[in-house]
């Protein structure tokens, strides 16, 4: 991890004060990259680079760390540099919903200071709200004021000038290096980061002139922070490596620390000592004939090879498991079945395919998956049992054949869109073919047949739900119009547990088919889902209204000899979006970069060199959804909450108050996805949650006109 490229995910602190360049990315961390926060980001005010207040108020959230040389809670001062955009201007202050103070401004740029009482800011995150008397312009436009850059530290003496670290060339003894440093006496650069397992920090540093110290320090929730070096600098590099120990798994605060004078840290990044990944298969030919199993609605904590823990029988799933790749973390970008197989098959978030509602369409700017193999010389099938996943939502284009079950008012199980599906599959066996199969069961209405729903549930029921009335029902439970007892969610959830394992059976079918048309040991097989459901574990039933696990978490499975390692299983983040092209990958084709997922492939054969990643859930303009390592990140009803899904699976017990650092680590990424996504691109600047080059000079690249965070 270039520690370099991923400067934005850097808290810059100068003579103990914090500083924020309002104008630049540096300010996306603090105002979650805008969402909900009221900020017109990357605006520019009279020649200068600024963030204008969206109305009349806006709020960010500062970190406050007591056990290195940050701001405390105590009395602090809090400088700013702006101009009012509208005459007769005050704005008052609030540091975590108590008031600071009142400033009179004016329409000149400059610099104003609040004092902050003490006992209002807290160690960890802290609320800093501005609210205006007037603001100028016009609807969305409509601004109070322009902010160039923040301090806050410790009250007492003139806050330090605020200019934060930059990253440049510096020669030291005849020896040039790219390097992070911050001016003047005393400063940090903490980085907040996801940290590898067997991490180290491996950096050099130096500074022009003797008297300067340098202190390497690493900091996790929950352990006091630890110094990992301590040292005099000299006038030329000394190399240093340093293991982060306890940090390695969990998010950390990555202090880079001089004293007495400016240092320069050169190519600071984390390294992991490890075996080299075994080679991946070099031009091999590609693979003819592409299946993707696409089962409705099916939480990863459902299917045993993912949850032991789980009752439900998915032997068929769990034995493909074991004869493929399985990526142990796949995410979903939309939590219902219109936004997530757009994604799927466009290889974008939702707000660029925009199939985000229930009377959008899919978006004819965006490329399509189908197309695309057609032009690589596939025959190309779509055989749908989602009514969402058809022509009336624009799913229509570039299949060969198309079917869509619902739509003909025909069966729509999974034996039965096989059993279609099967004729036309051994039809084109000799030639390179796709087929997207997107079965619907085990998708309300929950309708199992008998002798599958005798494993869950073997007593008789007399209470309201009716199998073939659930998807209705559930309507009726989420409107408040139908209560539901122990026994009725019992009953509602093996109704579901025993259509899982019908739809395992089938995929069974499917398996043996293929086997027995010679096809098994050449063909690539994708197992996936487009959501999970919600059985009570957040208050709710169903799925389409919320960013947690049972809706984001899903299996995902690939099998493709020869292409991708057999029982191998992948822990890092991946997104089902990666499957557009991972499909172009496996046809011997290579996905343009306006295509925002990636390959797994590669990641399949190295995922340390590929580690730590991001992956992002959108629920509309309702909920925003962020999974990195071990923590997940909620926002939703003005609120963030964060889970360690390795010690709390099902998200029972809110970290977002006792785990400042993993918080502020996350957000950061927040930051970075939301304000960007409509335009991230991992090929070109890699995940969210550890960035490329490319992203630090993504203004140079000739991709973008301004620096990514700003459109």
């Amino acid at each position: 991890m270039d520690l370099l490229a991923n400067r934005v995910h850097a808290s810059a602190h100068r003579e103990g004060h914090l500083v924020i360049d309002a104008g630049s990315r540096d300010l996306l961390k603090y105002v979650d990259g805008g969402w909900k926060t009221s900020w017109l980001l990357g605006e520019t005010d009279e020649g200068a680079k600024a963030a204008l207040v969206a109305g009349l108020s806006a709020q960010m959230f500062v970190p406050i760390d007591t056990d290195a040389d940050g701001a405390a809670a105590g009395a602090s001062t809090l400088a700013f540099t702006a101009r009012s955009l509208a005459p007769k201007q005050r704005v008052s202050i609030f540091v975590n919903e108590k008031a600071a103070g009142n400033i009179d401004m004016d329409g000149k740029r400059q610099r104003y200071r609040a004092a902050i009482p003490a006992g209002l800011l807290k160690a960890g995150e802290n609320r800093l709200r501005f609210t205006f008397r007037s603001a100028s312009g016009k609807g969305a436009r409509r601004s109070a004021a322009a902010f160039t850059d923040l301090t806050l530290g410790p009250a007492g003496g003139e806050p330090p000038d605020p200019v934060g670290a930059t990253v440049k060339d510096v020669t030291l003894a005849g020896s040039k290096r790219r390097a992070v440093a911050i001016a003047g006496k005393s400063s940090r650069v903490s980085y907040y980061v996801a940290v590898p397992e067997g991490a180290s920090l491996a950096l050099a540093y130096g500074a022009e002139a003797p008297g300067a110290k340098v202190t390497l320090a690493v900091a996790v929730d929950g352990q006091p922070r630890r110094t990992l070096l301590e040292a005099p600098v000299e006038a030329k590099w000394t190399e240093a490596t340093v293991p982060l120990g306890a940090a390695a798994g969990r998010a950390a605060r990555i202090d880079l620390v001089s004293t007495g004078g400016s240092v320069a840290f050169a190519t600071p990044r984390l390294v992991v000592k490890a075996p080299p990944p075994p080679a991946r298969p070099a031009a091999l030919p590609r693979v003819d004939h592409i299946f993707i199993w696409m089962v409705d609605t099916l939480r990863s904590d459902k299917v045993h090879v993912y949850y032991p823990k789980t009752r439900v029988e998915t032997p068929n799933f769990d034995a493909f498991a074991a004869d493929a790749t399985r990526f142990e973390w796949a995410q979903v970008p939309g939590t219902w079945s219109l936004p997530s197989h757009a994604s799927l098959l466009t290889g974008v978030y939702p707000p660029v395919h925009k199939a985000t509602a229930h009377e959008a369409k899919l978006s004819k700017e965006v490329s399509f998956i189908a197309e695309e193999m057609k032009k690589h010389g596939y025959k190309t099938a779509m055989f749908s049992s989602n009514g969402y996943v058809s022509g009336k939502w624009g799913f229509e284009r570039g299949w060969d054949a198309y079917r869509n079950f619902i739509r003909e008012s025909l069966p729509n199980g999974a034996d039965y869109l096989w059993k279609t599906a099967k004729t036309w599959v051994l039809q084109n066996k000799k030639k390179p073919e796709f087929a997207y199969l997107a079965t619907v069961d085990p998708h309300v209405a929950y309708a199992p047949k008998a002798e599958y729903l005798k494993k869950y549930w073997n007593k008789p029921y007399k209470g309201p739900l009716k199998p073939a009335l659930t998807g209705v029902q559930l309507g009726l439970v989420g409107a408040g119009k139908l209560k539901l007892d122990d026994e009725d969610k019992a009953y509602l959830e093996a109704l579901h547990d025993a259509e899982i394992t019908q739809s395992d059976a089938s995929f069974a079918t499917f398996i043996a088919d293929l086997k027995a048309a010679g096809l098994y040991d050449t063909c690539a097989i994708i197992v996936v889902s487009d959501h999970g459901d919600e059985f009570g574990d957040h208050g709710r039933f169903g799925h389409g209204q919320s960013v947690y696990q049972e809706l984001t978490h899903v299996p995902l499975i690939i099998r493709a000899p020869g292409r991708m390692p057999i029982g191998k299983v992948v822990h890092t983040d991946v997104e089902i979006m990666d499957l557009y092209p991972t499909l172009l990958d496996l046809a011997g084709a290579t996905a343009g970069d306006q295509i925002q997922g990636t390959s797994l492939v590669p990641l399949a054969w190295d995922e340390v060199g590929q580690s730590p990643r991001a992956s992002f859930s959108i629920d509309g303009q309702i909920a925003r959804g962020l999974k990195v390592g071990r923590y997940r990140l909620v926002a939703a009803s003005g609120r963030l909450e964060l889970y360690d899904e390795i010690e709390d699976h099902f998200e029972q017990k809110d970290l977002s108050a006792t785990s400042p650092i993993a918080l502020r680590q996350m957000r950061g990424v927040l930051g970075l996805l939301h304000a960007n996504e409509t335009r991230w691109s991992k090929s070109r600047w890699g995940t969210a949650a550890n960035l490329s080059s490319q992203f630090e000079n993504a203004e140079k690249d000739g991709k973008a006109e301004k620096e990514p965070g700003y459109e």
